[in-house]
């Protein structure tokens, strides 16, 4: 009598989309990963999220860099440079790519310092990385990336898409993060 064994579907940790249920397969690992099903994003660890402060100037004065965002969350909404930090990710290595990938402005993380550290109502944790004050001549045209209509310059503080960006924009420009 033989016997046919039938290998169990992958029902460990991170096997299944958080957000559909369906299983990743075999073809899906490393971290972020997408769902195949829904397409959902997942990241290994949702919780931090690096957040850059870039400060350009030109005749108007100076003023900090903020993205329009084209995905939810806030679809529509100001806000400054930001994600989650990849997995095994720098959190200063995140906020220089996350400049990069929502404006085209490339940055070295060993210039970014920490300005901020503030927790969100929902459990995240947001690190606002203060990159040094660049001249605004000197920065990428403002094109469309996937996740934004491109940046442009803040020049005074105001409502942000996101309350903690709010507060470390309003803190900016106070000068409390000299």
């Amino acid at each position: 009598m033989s016997e046919t064994h039938h290998s169990a579907p992958d029902t460990g940790p991170d096997s299944h989309c958080s957000s559909c249920g369906s299983p990743f397969g075999d073809g899906v690992t490393g971290w972020p990963r997408a769902c195949p099903a829904c397409g959902t994003v997942a990241y290994r660890n949702p919780l931090p999220v690096a957040v850059a402060l870039q400060p350009a100037y030109d005749t108007r004065g100076t003023a900090l860099v903020v993205i329009t965002r084209t995905i939810a969350p806030a679809r529509g909404g100001v806000a400054l440079p930001g994600g989650y930090v990849d997995d095994r990710e720098d959190w200063r290595q995140a906020v220089a790519r996350e400049l990069q990938e929502e404006t085209g402005i490339e940055a070295a993380a060993q210039d970014v310092r920490l300005a901020d550290a503030m927790s969100s109502p929902d459990g995240h944790l947001l690190l606002f990385g203060l990159l040094p004050e660049r001249p605004a001549a000197a920065l990428p045209v403002s094109s469309a990336t996937e996740e934004t209509e491109g940046w442009h310059l803040l020049r005074r503080p105001s409502e942000l898409a996101f309350p903690l960006h709010t507060l470390a924009v309003r803190a900016w420009f106070e000068g409390r993060y000299v």
